[in-house]
């Protein structure tokens, strides 16, 4: 394969790495906090709380990072009948769902899920506001122990429930990784990266699903070298690389007003990373960090993510020092994510 040909195949690579969209659609009764469900599994205000989407005429949509959340209407209602409610609101599309509720499971919603079942479709019954869940004298373990019977009994299976509070975070966690583990290839990875981490584990899953990324991105800005860097013998596609740090640090809630609060940190470490991570955002500090690595042309800890079509391309001293520092940056956004969330620095 020429190198012509090789450049094209890995271009192409990268599109379908980042084109990949997870669509999940959640159901359920007003009131039971899907919207604020959406936000917490995003890490940000994406989707208006309080909007009753039975009463509306569309489905609410909400898209954030690649992840896109539909908030369906009310199954079988005088404005969306069952007869045309699947094709209506293409059902088929999405990749899985959620059943929200903070109640009893409403009749409309048990008769949705069983048509979902008829088509294999995933779904994962979410029981929202556990910081409610409470009743004298009685353990949360047999409230939750009735409450995954109740849902189970209504549908007439057994079915995967989740038991979340968007108000203190308990079972978000679960929930995103419940998720990752039902979806395959590109979509994992999309949803690894775009999901908010609530532990250590779903942190170090987005920093391999990062990884591949950026063997993808150092591969396609060496292919497409377009422009000279100054000090170097070697040309690189710097959009692509600038591009690549800003969705590593979206990958990780590192916005702009974020940083600029880490930065400010007491805690050394935080200050010292944030302060990296903004720096070699602008093109002025990545000329500077891909400065630092002229000369390391040994690639270790990316190398397992070349495809076959780059053997070429990543035999080159552009490839070498574009993921070496690509592997550099996504580690300082990383570990600044890490002690963000052991210090609880929210964000």
């Amino acid at each position: 394969m020429g190198i012509d040909r090789e450049a094209e195949a890995i271009r192409q690579k990268l599109v379908a790495e980042t084109s990949a969209t997870v669509s999940i659609a959640l159901f359920g009764q007003p009131g039971a906090g899907k919207s604020s469900l959406i936000n917490k599994i995003v890490g940000k205000k994406v989707a208006e709380v309080g909007v009753e989407t039975d009463k509306t005429v569309t489905a609410a949509s909400y898209e954030y990072n690649g992840l896109k959340f539909v908030d369906l209407p009310g199954y079988g209602t005088s404005n969306f009948p069952k007869e045309s409610y699947f094709e209506k609101f293409k059902i088929s599309e999405f990749d899985l769902f959620l059943c929200v509720t903070s109640g009893k499971l409403h009749q409309a919603d048990t008769e949705f899920f069983q048509e979902l079942s008829k088509r294999e479709k995933v779904c994962i019954f979410v029981v929202n506001k556990h910081d409610e869940l409470w009743e004298d004298e009685v353990s949360i373990e047999e409230l939750e122990r009735r409450k995954k019977e109740d849902i189970e009994k209504h549908v007439g299976k057994k079915v995967v429930t989740l038991f979340t509070s968007c108000r203190n975070g308990s079972g978000l966690d679960a929930l995103n990784t419940e998720i990752q583990r039902n979806l395959d290839g590109a979509k994992k990875e999309r949803w690894s990266r775009g999901a908010k981490a609530y532990s250590e584990k779903f942190l170090a899953s987005k920093k391999e699903a990062c990884e591949k990324y950026v063997t993808y991105a150092a591969l396609a800005s060496a292919a497409n070298g377009i422009n000279p860097v100054p000090g170097l013998d070697v040309s690189l596609d710097l959009t692509v690389l600038m591009k690549l740090f800003r969705e590593i640090r979206d990958s990780y809630g590192l916005t702009e007003d974020f940083l600029t609060n880490l930065k400010a940190s007491s805690i050394p470490a935080v200050g010292r990373l944030a302060n990296n991570v903004v720096k070699y955002a602008a093109k002025e500090g990545l000329l500077m960090l891909l400065k630092s690595f002229a000369g390391k042309q040994t690639v270790k800890t990316l190398s397992k993510y070349i495809p076959f079509v780059g053997q070429a391309v990543a035999a080159g001293i552009g490839y070498a020092i574009t993921s070496n520092a690509g592997s550099s940056y996504l580690n300082d956004c990383h570990e600044l994510a890490e002690e963000a969330l052991r210090n609880h620095l929210g964000g």
